[in-house]
């Protein structure tokens, strides 16, 4: 018995969380790296916040984290025996979440060589799920189903309106009493990819209850809206003037 626990014994203890200070140290594949192995060990473990201090850092790296992102989204094959082992699964579930987090607080992803290559990547991976036969209709479970919608979900996402764009449309209703329409709101995401692609690190939002709108059983919205609103405002009258 003390024989057949020995070798989860070895794997556990070799992974453990870092200190800052070894955190701010790493290169950024580095960090990329950790972020993923936190990931494969304690991804349910709901009270660690230290996916939150990882991420810090590589919010500060930016596009260079983007190309370890990268391999790690195209290790992941479920076609393949190969490409499913060491926890290539839960990796490769931080490598899109990491993508994601970037474009929506640090820069757009589809402005950038790096960022359209990662994207072409999630793409590549859905092709490979879909080929493990992910993805149908009368699937549950997060491999099969959730994992399969979540990227399919980001690269729409990333192609287009994000969460941060949502946030700019809440606050402009909300504070310029201007009314974006889908398109208008996607073309002027596109204005800003082209002209300011680290546009949503402008501002951090705030999350409460927006009480103009209400849901269907009459709750008021949750809603992100901009702490500092005014360089948006900016961009999107020079965007008018391009109209």
């Amino acid at each position: 018995m003390l024989m057949s626990f020995a070798p989860f014994v070895a794997h556990a203890q070799k992974y453990k969380h870092k200190t800052e200070a070894e955190i701010a140290q790493m290169t950024p594949v580095q960090r990329v790296d950790e972020y993923a192995n936190e990931e494969a060990h304690h991804k349910y473990d709901t009270l660690d916040d230290y996916f939150i201090l990882v991420d810090k850092y590589i919010r500060r790296d930016g596009l260079k984290a983007v190309p370890r992102i990268t391999e790690i989204i195209d290790e992941y094959d479920p076609t393949r025996s190969s490409g499913k082992r060491g926890r290539k699964g839960e990796r490769f579930d931080a490598a899109w979440m990491l993508l994601s987090d970037l474009d929506v607080h640090v820069v757009r992803l589809r402005a950038s060589e790096e960022g359209r290559r990662a994207i072409d990547a999630l793409e590549r991976s859905v092709e490979r799920m879909r080929a493990a036969g992910y993805g149908k209709k009368d699937q549950d479970g997060w491999e099969r189903h959730g994992r399969f919608e979540s990227v399919v979900d980001r690269i729409k996402y990333a192609k287009g309106i994000n969460r941060r764009d949502d946030s700019i449309r809440d606050t402009f209703r909300l504070e310029y009493k201007i009314i974006l329409s889908d398109a208008e709101l996607l073309e002027f995401s596109n204005f800003l990819v082209t002209n300011y692609p680290e546009y949503p690190s402008w501002s951090e939002t705030n999350h409460f209850r927006d009480y103009t709108q209400l849901n269907k059983a009459g709750n008021p919205l949750w809603v992100y809206a901009l702490k500092k609103p005014e360089r948006y405002y900016e961009a999107y009258l020079e965007f008018k003037k391009t109209k």
